[in-house]
């Protein structure tokens, strides 16, 4: 029954406004692509079609139940009306806009939890683990969830969109698989059936190749089990990185996952493994798409054949078996159209999955890409390939206990208000167990299993485990209101070296090696790193306000060479004792190197080659103490020089001590010091010698020698001489 609410009638849960009977009605839906009804309604007498508005919602059969379309587009015509429609969820376009919403690594659940946020009316489910972070800002919740930016929900958590009623469904993967198989390749002309087969991406020989070029001895390849059945070989060569020989090894790679191997035999043996998994994933199989029109095949012989595929939905598996070659390719259901009035599935088109996990490998050397997908999900092919098995192993023993309970047996409980609803199916392949159902309600959704090759769960609680490596996939420790999960590293002694906890990352000892190391970041407050002695006080830090170094230890540059390049300090409880600071310059008339160190309480100027050229340095005295030499208390107390390395050895250019109460200003053989007036005229100068040391301040006015008497200047400044030599006087730069 197809039904029309009028756009102001929302209660959906009742019966609609009018009863619709179409001539033709069809449900379109693209594999995370577009979803749409088409329907024709003619002109009746009844006058139904006077009930079909713009905006108007209709009710009808669909492949996954029954849903909700708005009509989004109408046509009408002496003949009837056509009209288009959306799912119902597609109103979260314009009814559900983020204005600035940001999922911040969270798993698919909570994201979609955040982005659905703004609008109560809609919900959303999700099974991804993975945990990642977006940002939407002005941005439109479709826009979000399904665009082309590398954003997006789809670009970044991965998943597969169903869209029910008001809520969205995005898990790893739609669908299921129901062991549905079809045979195709036989000599049909009918037009309903389109197949295409697409063998140029197909590999049967792979030459294996290591990191850094080593490969598998002997014949050097590795052959599909299904290499008899083409009529040609198929060759390719393939680049596993994560194989390595151990002098090609990093001290952190086998923790990483990386295989490391000291034999050649070790190394043929995971190259064979590597090669396995390859054929495992389906690279020896060739791309299917196969398009059935239904309703075309509905009165024809072949129509039994795909009979089956009326009760397929989208996202499920299907078994693909060449009648040529005997090979089986599975692929999935990537689009269906759905007839709500016969309510039968009138068209499925089944493409390549494996195209659409692992892309596709060329001819030429190819690495496998063991990390991540475009999309951030972990790849983590050895273990999902190993799933893949488990499940389609245990798939058929599931089917074989419906039939032959010695073999196997399935216990299920389908009441979903029993405490004990769920399933469990054990045998001679393994045992799986589930305690949900699909999303369609055809089957169980196995959650934990295990066969002769290993355990699958999403939840393991465990005592003790041995192992010997973990690989792909995301390790939790903790969580919400975690009081205990904690992560230990021991040494060969079983010492804890390092451990990881609901406080953080502690290491005491061993060494931290990575591109990378990062404290703070954009908005943070509390980034520090901190650095401790011997008895756990803090010597440094690095923080979001700079680096400290409290007391001890040198810190110099990598390019450091004594006297020549680079720098140095030394740190003795937070002051620098001594530090060599070169700083290189061009001087434009020599084309010299000049640079200067502090050492030893000097400042030292440097010739090119590292010598001192001039030395400054001041001491002190401790003004507790009775200055020496009858300084006076409460004056400058100390020593200041500059020497000057000449040829014939040091020579004091300024020097001033408050311990002999003397100031020496000499250098060379005519030292000239001149105060001069406006005009230009000299009144003192020093002609030759070295102040202090045996020679006296001549004075002159002009060219004429003063002898005897008092100079007086109109600022109130003056000088007494005798024979032409200063005994006193005034001057502001104090008194003589």
């Amino acid at each position: 029954m197809i039904q029309i609410y009028k756009p102001s009638n929302t209660n959906y849960a009742s019966n609609g406004d009018m009863t619709l009977q179409p001539s033709e009605a069809e449900v379109q839906a693209k594999l995370n692509g577009t979803w749409q009804a088409e329907l024709s309604h003619p002109i009746d007498a009844e006058g139904r079609w006077k009930y079909i508005e713009d905006q108007a919602v209709l009710k009808m059969p669909s492949f996954n139940g029954e849903q909700l379309f708005r009509i989004v587009k109408k046509n009408k015509s002496d003949s009837g009306i056509t009209m288009v429609a959306e799912p119902i969820f597609l109103d979260a376009k314009g009814d559900c806009y983020l204005k600035d919403i940001r999922p911040t690594n969270v798993n698919g659940q909570q994201a979609l939890n955040q982005m659905l946020a703004p609008n109560k009316k809609y919900s959303g489910k999700s099974d991804i683990a993975l945990k990642t972070t977006a940002y939407y800002q002005n941005k439109n919740l479709i826009q979000a969830l399904n665009g082309e930016e590398d954003n997006s929900f789809i670009n970044r958590w991965g998943g597969e969109i169903i869209y029910d009623n008001f809520q969205v469904i995005v898990n790893k993967r739609a669908g299921g698989d129901y062991g549905v198989q079809i045979l195709y390749g036989k000599n049909i002309e009918k037009d309903g059936i389109k197949e295409e087969v697409d063998f140029s991406d197909v590999v049967t020989r792979i030459y294996p190749k290591a990191f850094n070029g080593y490969s598998l001895s002997g014949n050097g390849y590795v052959d599909s089990s299904v290499i008899g059945s083409y009529p040609t070989v198929k060759s390719s060569t393939i680049t596993f990185e994560d194989v390595k020989m151990r002098e090609d090894a990093r001290e952190e790679d086998e923790a990483n996952g990386i295989i490391v191997c000291d034999t050649q035999a070790e190394l043929d043996t995971a190259l064979k493994k590597k090669c396995q998994e390859q054929y495992d994933n389906g690279i020896d199989k060739p791309a299917v798409t196969i398009s059935i029109n239904m309703v075309a095949l509905q009165n024809t012989e072949e129509y039994q054949d795909y009979k089956v595929l009326e009760e397929v939905s989208l996202g499920d598996t299907v078994h693909c078996k060449s009648s040529n070659l005997g090979i089986v390719t599975d692929a999935r259901v990537t689009e269906i159209k759905y007839d709500p009035i016969s309510k039968k599935v009138s068209t499925v088109k089944i493409g390549d999955v494996a195209a659409d996990y692992f892309g596709r490998l060329s001819d030429s050397a190819v690495r496998v890409d063991i990390a991540i997908r475009p999309d951030g999900t972990v790849i983590g092919q050895q273990v999902e390939g190993l799933i893949n098995m488990a499940l389609a192993q245990l798939k058929l023993q599931s089917t074989v206990a419906k039939k032959v309970n010695v073999r196997a047996i399935l216990l299920e409980d389908t009441d979903p208000n029993s405490p004990l609803y769920g399933a469990m199916c054990w045998g001679t392949q393994g045992f799986q167990i589930a305690s949900e159902r699909t999303e369609d309600g055809k089957d169980w959704k196995w959650s934990t299993f295990g066969t002769a090759k290993g355990f699958f769960a999403n939840l393991i609680v465990a005592g003790t485990m041995l192992y010997d490596r973990c690989r792909g996939g995301t390790a939790e420790i903790g969580g919400i209101n975690n009081t205990s999960g904690v992560l230990k590293i021991l040494d060969e002694k079983g010492k804890e070296i390092g451990r990881w906890d609901k406080d953080g990352v502690k290491i005491y000892s061993g060494e931290i090696n990575g591109p990378k190391i990062i404290a703070g970041g954009s908005g943070n407050i509390a980034g520090l790193i901190e650095i401790l002695d011997e008895n756990g006080n803090k010597i440094g830090s690095w923080g979001k306000d700079g680096l400290y170094a409290y007391s001890g230890g040198e810190l110099r540059s990598k390019d450091y060479v004594d006297g020549q390049t680079g720098f140095e300090l030394d740190l003795t409880n937070g002051v620098i004792k001594v530090a060599q600071i070169l700083i290189k310059s061009l001087n434009t008339d020599t084309q010299s190197k000049c640079a200067f160190q502090f050492k030893d309480g000097k400042l030292e100027l440097l010739r090119q080659n590292g010598d001192p050229l001039t030395t400054i340095w001041i001491s002190d005295y401790i003004p507790e103490d009775t200055p020496p030499g009858g300084a006076v208390s409460g004056g400058w107390q100390g020593k200041f020089e500059i020497k000057t390395l000449m040829p014939g050895g040091e020579v004091v250019r300024l020097q001033m001590d408050s311990e002999t109460g003397t100031a020496k200003l000499g250098g060379g053989s005519a030292v000239n010091l001149f105060v001069g007036d406006e005009a230009g005229k000299s009144r003192v100068y020093i002609t030759e010698g070295v102040f202090g040391v045996g020679e006296n301040l001549q004075v002159k006015y002009g060219d004429k020698n003063a002898i005897t008497g008092r100079v007086e200047y109109s600022d109130g400044t003056y000088l007494d001489l005798v024979n032409g030599a200063v005994v006193g006087g005034n001057s502001k730069a104090g008194a003589f």
